[in-house]
């Protein structure tokens, strides 16, 4: 699993949660999370697209 695919992932289990949660407050802080975690992800991509195009 690369990097990005580990942020992705993570993006996506909070975003399963805060369907899940009753809090307000709490889902809010897990969509928010799950935004970051996406940012992150579509960085990690960012960055390995340029060793992949190399190697190719």
């Amino acid at each position: 699993m690369s990097q990005a695919q580990h942020y992705q992932f993570q993006a996506d289990q909070a975003k399963r949660l805060a369907r899940q949660v009753t809090s307000a407050e709490v889902r809010e802080r897990l969509l928010e999370m799950a935004g970051e975690y996406s940012r992150y992800a579509e960085l990690m991509e960012a960055r390995e697209r340029p060793s992949e195009q190399a190697s190719a």
